[in-house]
This record gives C-alpha cells, sequence and structure tokens, in this order.
C-alpha cells in the first residue's frame, strides 16, 4: 500500500515539475488522441483594449515574471534559463518567452506586469505577486511532514506559500495604491483592477510526491486556502477576478516518466495523476459558485486549464504541434528529452531547434506557443466561465 501511495504522489509530482510530455514519433503514430466533448462556440468579438488600466497577478511558475528568481528561489543551474528569456528586460520567466498574463497584457493595451520584487518599477500598471513554486498549503505542513521538491528539482527546499502573496499585496495596497486614501476610496480604486489568481495547488502535489499525507484531505485544505484568500481580495474591493484552475498534470513529462503503461488513459496520459487535479477543479469550482452567490455584485470567472489544455493536446495538427510529450529544453535518450536528475540548465542539457512544435519547454512548463494557444482559447473561444467577453462587458457597463 506504501509503494502504491508513493508511486501515485510521484505520478503527481509531474505537476508542475513539468508541464509537456511527448514520446517517440512512433509512439505518436500509434497513439490515437481522444478528443474531448466539442469546445463552445467562439464568443463574439468584444475589444479588451482599455478595459483594465491595473492587474494584479498572483500565482506560480504559470504566472511568476520574475520574484522567485529575485528572491534567490532557485538551484544555481536555473539562471542559465532565464538567460534564454527574451523578456528578460521585463522579468524572468521559466519559459522560452511569453506567459499567458503576458499575452493577457497585449490583449487590454498594456505593458508586461512588473514582479513585485523588482523595486525598480513604478508598477503604474499594477503588480504581480506570483512567486514560481508557491503552495496553497503553509510552509509548515510540508516541515511537519519532511516534505521537500522530488530530488531538490529546481525549487530550493522550504516553499512560499500562497500567504506570502497576500501580505505583499496589502503591504502594496497600503504603502502604494492606496496611501493617503480612506477605506471608501481605497475600495472604489481596487473596484476597476483585474484580479489574475493563477494556477495554485500544482506544486502542493508536486512535493508532497512520495509522502503519507492523503490526496482527499490535501485537496480539501489547498482549495479551501484558495476560498479564504479570495474572500479577503473581495473584501479588500476587487470586483473583476479570473481564477485559474490546473492544468492535466498527468499528461506532463515527469508523470509519464515515472507512471507505469497500465496507468494510461487514452491520451497517454496518467489516470492517477489526472483524476487528483479533476477533483481539485471540481471542488474549486463549486467554492466559486457559493463565493458568487455571496458577492453578487462581483464577476468571478473560471478558466478551465484542464479542458483548454487537452482540446490542444487532441487537435494537435491543428496547432501545429509535432511534439505533445517532449521537452524542448532537457536531456536523457528516452522519448520525453527528460532527465530528473539534469534539468533543463544544467551540464549536458540541449535545445531544441524549433520550440514552436513543442508543448513542453522544459518539461515542467510550458513553450511560449503553447502560452499563446491557451491565451487565445481562454480570452476568445469561451473556454472561461463566465467568458472573459462577459466580464469585458460588466466592466464597460453592457
Amino acid at each position: 500500500m506504501a509503494n502504491s501511495n508513493y508511486l501515485f504522489f510521484l505520478q503527481i509530482a509531474c505537476l508542475i515539475i513539468l508541464l509537456s510530455l511527448s514520446p517517440s514519433s512512433a509512439h505518436n503514430k500509434s497513439r490515437k488522441f481522444m478528443a474531448p466533448a466539442p469546445g463552445p462556440a467562439p464568443v463574439s468579438q468584444v475589444d479588451y483594449k482599455g478595459c483594465f488600466s491595473k492587474v494584479y497577478a498572483f500565482g506560480g511558475s504559470y504566472t511568476d515574471t520574475g520574484n522567485a528568481y529575485l528572491m534567490g528561489g532557485f538551484q544555481s543551474f536555473i539562471g542559465k534559463i532565464f538567460s534564454m528569456n527574451p523578456f528578460g528586460s521585463t522579468g524572468h520567466r521559466q519559459c522560452n518567452g511569453r506567459l499567458v498574463i503576458d499575452f493577457l497584457c497585449d490583449a487590454i493595451s498594456m505593458p508586461p506586469l512588473s514582479p513585485y520584487k523588482d523595486s525598480s518599477s513604478n508598477f503604474s500598471n499594477g503588480a504581480n505577486f506570483a512567486i514560481a513554486g508557491s503552495t496553497a498549503l503553509s510552509s509548515d505542513f510540508f516541515s511537519r511532514f519532511n516534505i521537500g521538491s522530488p530530488g531538490s528539482l529546481m525549487w530550493k527546499s522550504n516553499p512560499e506559500s500562497f500567504q506570502t502573496q497576500i501580505d505583499w499585496f496589502h503591504k502594496f495596497v497600503a504603502e502604494k495604491e492606496c496611501m493617503g486614501k480612506d477605506e471608501a476610496a481605497c475600495k472604489a480604486e481596487l473596484e476597476n483592477v483585474l484580479f489574475w489568481i493563477g494556477e495554485i495547488g500544482g506544486d502542493d502535489y508536486s512535493r508532497l510526491s512520495g509522502s503519507s499525507a492523503a490526496t482527499k484531505q490535501v485537496t480539501e485544505q489547498a482549495v479551501g486556502h484558495v476560498y479564504d484568500l479570495l474572500k479577503a481580495m473581495l473584501d479588500k474591493g476587487a470586483k473583476y477576478v479570473v481564477v485559474h484552475g490546473l492544468p492535466p498534470s498527468g499528461c506532463f513529462p515527469l508523470h509519464l516518466t515515472f507512471c507505469p503503461l497500465t496507468d494510461r488513459d487514452q491520451n497517454g496520459c496518467s489516470k492517477s495523476a489526472n483524476s487528483v487535479i479533476m477533483a481539485h477543479n471540481e471542488l474549486l469550482q463549486k467554492k466559486l459558485e457559493e463565493i458568487r452567490n455571496t458577492y453578487k455584485d462581483c464577476m468571478i470567472i473560471y478558466v478551465d486549464y484542464y479542458r483548454a489544455y487537452q482540446t490542444i493536446l487532441t487537435n494537435l495538427q491543428k496547432y501545429q504541434f509535432q511534439e505533445p510529450f517532449k521537452a524542448c529544453c532537457g536531456s536523457g535518450k528516452g522519448p520525453f528529452h527528460f532527465d530528473l536528475h539534469s534539468l533543463c540548465g544544467s551540464f549536458g542539457t540541449s535545445t531544441c531547434k524549433d520550440s514552436s512544435q513543442h508543448i513542453s519547454w522544459d518539461g515542467l512548463h510550458l513553450t511560449e506557443t503553447m502560452h499563446q494557444h491557451l491565451a487565445d482559447l481562454f480570452f476568445n473561444q469561451s473556454y472561461c466561465k463566465p467568458s472573459f467577453a462577459e466580464l469585458v462587458k460588466k466592466k464597460k457597463g453592457y
């Protein structure tokens, strides 16, 4: 039983630690991807430009534009990955280019968000509080179980919890956004800001690899923390909020590297790992509905990351991906170009010639091309519930 629990959580570790997979070409040819139910129809065209002048972003490595790097939260070799980032002048992303949050800023005609820890920024268009590797559960929780990252990976041992981002936010509001304003004026100011809550919970599952912690209990606690923190933002004045679900971690390189062939679904992903993510997303959506019923004047939308990812995975030709599971940057002779002990940026690793053909950048994070396609699905194809267009319409008053 202990061994099965270990394997189960080790698969879940594939979550944020690796965001894309790719078997050999022979495997790709023999596998028939099973498409999800038809996606919602494209939304009517809405002009997003100028709808928001400020964004406050929270989340993990898919949203962080430099905080973890500036805090020194990575292993030393990770710096080599950031040096390849063409957007280095506006932060440090765990990607070969832009993230969904960058495409959001572009869609609303706003400069890229500066990380909160960037002391040189004036934060005129908001701030990015996201920290790569951060968890919904507290650092004390992981310390009690003596849980760190499997094999250390790219993270240092003790994670920053999402509470750190909330503390930063409250400090930022008091010292910058609302300095000299009374409570009513401050709340009115925050009502016009877009709050972006990226993926929260993925790193919790990845760090729990091999632990004795019960999955259901962890899911309830992780989603419960997101619920409490979202409520705190709404009480502060937030009116327009975007909350991300988690992507299908069972379709990531690390998961596939370690999960047995008997634990595969029709798309070649880990069934057990994805079942955990589906349970997390289902509970999160229930909690969001509870909050909507309490804060009826607020617009809270859910980003269906899982469904959007699966839509791309099952329509590779349409999105021009050749490698659904193979990391662009990494090492190893296997079908995933991934080695747990030789991650992208470390000695002996190599980078593919054309990252646009890969879903996964380094086995842990997505390529810019994947982020771009996901952004299109989120903003223009109704993979948000309600749609992002509806949020913008409400903000504009029609």
